[in-house]
């Protein structure tokens, strides 16, 4: 018996007591007084089976979710010699996959009553599908279901956060572990000392520097705002209890530790808050950001401008820039204006010389994010940017209940970096996922009544600022100079040793002996962020340094995730859940739906800049040209409830009119791949059929296998080439029939009919991928050879993260041929590029690239024949990358969130 069914119990006995007592002291009659003593008794004898029930009670149903592999994501010893000698997994670490793989084969076509195959039922509490009852804490109570999913439920909130902690680390511990020596630019001390290591960790110090103090800071700092804030301190510290109370017991019990620790000779030290700052820092840097990248912006106009002129390069930057394109796809309709700056200073901008804008260019990449793991690399790529949503109104939904198929794209991982969790007790009440370390609430997932998820926005809430070095003694600054100008001083850098000791394991042996296990990265700090390169302007030597709006706040957000958690908060359902999100500082799109409502609400800690300032490029850091210390509101950022149109379709993209792209966002053009999922779901409300969950599904699938070149830029590729080959030149018209059949098909890349591990249109997805490079040559060549264009040229699935098309040159080359052709352009480019504008030259140029592809091709695969030029789907299978030693099975390539709801409340179990 519990706690809190003994004191049901004993209340309940202490009350008959004192009924009975009342009888017999004759003031009230024997049968009457009777029945009131029964229905009474039995009322409390059996509340704590209400009690237990009660979270069934409570769930209206309707919820669904997937997120593979599996929710074990630790693999002890034994469980590893299983997996080694037979890929034998542990019950629940690929449960999973194959439910989320084998929908790609069945939809679209799937049925209503089919989801449950597909998706497993997300409800409150275990509700009967129990495997295991335990309790790590007095008060708190864990119960796994089917798929190992913990159900906690708490007395206290207290020993509830305690359970969470307990949990996550029973599900996480070493990936737990990678992450916070990640987020600390440690991995080598952990994983070892070898040439990948140390590179990720200079790359993770040079963005988020922090000292151990600072770490420390942070989470202190939490615990002053105000009441919210403090109850935050006190969850994270229960929290953090319970990772350390399951640390304990693993030490001493090889059941429980992870296999990879033996490996590495280490073994888990003591969790504190600090790590959970860490973990916080490093995911909001990569998925919580946007912009940061003037000084490539700035490289590129000024390569044009060399090229071309001041004035001409100036147009053809802003032509390629797509920074307020009236044709990029929006989440809502409405207008929201930010950076909208009209009167831009000159004197602000701060153009690195070509020269030393390169090396700064190249220094500043990000990482590859391999590490080297104790038997191999450990792959943390992640997609920057993934996740879709699309939500319905009730208006145009079976049964008259809004429907939404939403989720975050966070990579592929074997375990996911994501961990899911059930909890209610007192201010508690919620199901779903987070990121591991710091998952002290459910981050994306579901309520009583409600749910919700988000995409990556990239708002421009990061800048490179330009300082001019010098001397604090007033001699000459050179490329080395520590100290700055601002505010008309010369300024010291803060400088300062992040020293670690990197030592050998199975993982990373040094390159030398003793001297290279002293691992230093010298950390130089302005007013602004950290020093990341250096570069002169004009030839005047000069720093580039970065500033993010959450450094130093990176636990703040912890308050909006508290809000959306509890229940009592969540009474004005959507319009709570817009103020839950206004205290998120991290750029994301937010998307909620209720029995009700849909709703969207942007998030962002976003600066108000100097309206002298050009947003898109580097400016002076002289201390003139600031932040000018304001923030968007909520209500100033993008939001809309029940938009007219009875929708909402979100995949990264432009979030408003006038809310322009940040710096570093080169892609939001007419063209991007949120348009897969709006076309389906526009002509699905427009044909007057009534959706249900399964119609939205097929929607959401049949859009995450499209080519976004087959489905928007080769239609007008074939316009512009015409019904024949020139000279009737019989392989080139073979070549232009397939690519016609793959597009009136819809562009797809996916083994469906009939299912033999090849691609439907394999050929045309071949010919399409060699093709592209040869257009984008073929009518942008002369414009911008020799500069470096800050856009990737495709976003190909040949990556094995699942995402593609999120950036990349189709926007370019669809509008170009659209204005060519003499369609009508909103917000026309200044001129027209293919063929200088002329439409025959055009269509020749790109004959001249078919004929280029087909010699390609033909080398490829060693055939003449077009029919033997087949694309291997292999390509661009996902890879549910090892953070470990256990590897989950490859998936076929879907673009796809990694955790997935299926949501219409109140509707089926």
């Amino acid at each position: 018996m519990s706690g809190m069914e003994g004191i049901a119990a004993v209340s309940a006995a202490g009350v008959i007591a004192l009924l009975l007592v009342w009888m017999w002291n004759g003031r009230r009659k024997p049968a009457v007084v009777g029945g009131w003593v029964l229905f009474m008794a039995l009322l409390l004898l059996v509340s704590p089976l209400l009690q237990a029930s009660a979270v069934s009670l409570d769930d209206p149903g309707g919820f669904y979710n997937i997120m593979p592999p599996g929710q074990d994501g630790t693999v002890n010893a034994a469980e590893l010699a299983a997996y080694q000698l037979g890929k034998q997994y542990p019950k629940h670490a690929n449960d999973q996959t194959a439910m989320y793989n084998d929908l790609v084969f069945r939809s679209p076509g799937l049925e209503e009553k089919e989801i449950p195959t597909f998706f497993k039922k997300a409800s409150l509490g275990a509700r009967g599908n129990i495997e295991r009852t335990y309790s790590p804490v007095s008060g708190a109570v864990i119960q796994r279901d089917s798929f190992g999913v913990p159900h906690i439920q708490g007395e206290t909130r207290k020993a509830a956060m305690f359970a969470v902690g307990y949990a996550t680390a029973e599900d996480r511990l070493f990936l737990m572990d990678v992450l916070r020596y990640l987020g600390r630019g440690r991995i080598s001390e952990f994983l070892g000392a070898s040439k990948a290591n140390k590179e990720m960790d200079r790359a993770q110090v040079m963005a988020a520097p922090y000292k151990e103090e600072e770490l420390t800071r942070q989470a202190d700092n939490l615990c002053s705002q105000g009441e919210e804030g403090a109850q935050v301190c006190a969850d994270v510290r229960a929290y953090t209890a319970g990772v350390n109370a399951y640390i304990r017991k693993a030490i001493l019990n090889p059941k429980l530790l992870p296999a990879e620790y033996p490996a590495l000779q280490q073994i888990p030290r003591k969790w504190k808050p600090e790590d959970s700052v860490a973990i916080a820092s490093l995911v909001g840097g990569i998925f919580g950001k946007g912009g940061g990248n003037e000084v490539a912006s700035g490289r590129f106009l000024r390569q044009l401008q060399e090229k071309h002129g001041i004035k001409e390069g100036r147009r053809i930057w802003e032509d390629f820039r797509s920074a307020e394109d009236r044709e990029a796809p929006v989440t809502t309709e409405k207008s929201f204006p930010y950076n909208q700056h009209d009167k831009t200073d000159p004197e602000s901008i701060a153009l690195l010389d070509v020269e030393t804008a390169d090396q700064a260019v190249e220094k500043m990449k990000p990482p590859k994010m391999v590490a080297d793991g104790p038997l191999g690399p450990i792959d943390l790529r992640t997609p920057s940017q993934m996740s879709n949503a699309i939500l319905l109104s009730g208006k145009y939904a079976q049964h008259g209940k809004p429907i939404a198929v939403f989720g975050p794209q966070t990579g592929y991982f074997s375990p996911q970096l994501l961990v899911e969790t059930d909890v209610q007790a007192p201010g508690l009440r919620a199901r779903g996922v987070g990121f591991a370390g710091v998952n002290l609430y459910v981050q994306l997932g579901r309520g009583t009544n409600y749910a919700w998820s988000a995409t990556s926005a990239g708002a421009d809430n990061v800048d490179q600022w330009v300082v001019k070095l010098c001397e604090p003694d007033g001699g000459q600054a050179t490329l080395k100079s520590q100290g700055y100008l601002y505010k008309g001083k010369c300024r010291p850098m803060e400088v300062y040793t992040h020293r670690q000791i990197a030592k050998p394991s199975a993982a990373g042996v040094p390159e030398l002996a003793k001297e290279s296990l002293v691992f230093d990265i010298q950390v130089e700090r302005t007013v602004y962020g950290p020093v990341q390169a250096r570069g002169t302007v004009d030839g005047k030597p000069v720093a580039v340094t970065t500033q993010r709006s959450t450094y130093g706040n990176e636990l703040n957000s912890a308050i909006g995730f508290k809000r959306i958690n509890d229940p009592v908060f969540m009474k004005d359902g959507a319009q709570s859940f817009r103020k839950a999100f206004s205290k998120v500082d991290y750029t994301f799109n937010w998307f909620y739906v209720d029995q009700q409502d849909i709703a969207y609400q942007h998030s962002c800690l976003c600066p108000v800049r100097d309206p002298r300032t050009d947003p898109d490029l580097p400016v002076w850091g002289t201390g003139e040209y600031d932040w000018t210390g304001a923030f968007l509101t909520s209500d100033q950022q993008p939001h809309e409830i029940n938009p007219d149109n009875g929708y909402f379709a979100n995949w990264n993209n432009k979030q408003a009119p006038d809310f322009r792209a940040n710096d570093a966002n080169f892609s939001y053009g007419p063209l991007h791949r949120s348009l897969h999922l709006e076309k389906r779901l526009k002509q699905a409300v427009q044909s007057g059929n009534k959706l249900d969950r399964a119609d939205m599904v097929n929607m959401m699938m049949d859009a995450a296998t499209v080519d976004l070149k087959g489905q928007e830029v080769y239609p007008w590729v074939l316009k512009m080439l015409g019904d024949t080959a020139p000279e009737n030149d019989s392989r080139l018209q073979t070549i232009r029939d397939v690519l016609a059949k793959w597009v009136a098909e819809g562009g797809h890349r996916r083994d469906f009919s009939p299912k033999d591990g090849k691609y439907d249109h394999g050929t045309a997805v071949a010919i399409g991928d060699a093709l592209f490079p040869y257009l984008v040559k073929a009518m942008f060549g002369k414009v911008l050879e020799g500069t470096d264009l800050p856009n990737v040229l495709e976003d190909s699935p040949r990556q094995g993260v699942g995402s593609a098309y999120i950036e990349g040159y189709y926007s370019y080359v669809q509008k170009d041929l659209r204005q060519v052709w003499g369609a009508p352009v909103r917000d026309a480019w200044h001129t027209a590029y293919c063929g200088d504008g002329d439409k025959q030259k055009c269509r020749a140029a790109l004959w001249k690239a078919m004929e280029q592809t087909a010699s390609d091709l033909e080398k490829e695969y060693g055939s003449k024949e077009v029919k033997d030029w087949v694309y291997d789907g292999s390509r661009d299978t996902i890879d549910q990358e090892a953070v470990g030693l256990m590897e989950a099975p490859q998936m076929q390539w879907v673009n796809r969130p990694t955790f997935q709801q299926v949501v219409q409340v109140g509707v089926g179990p």
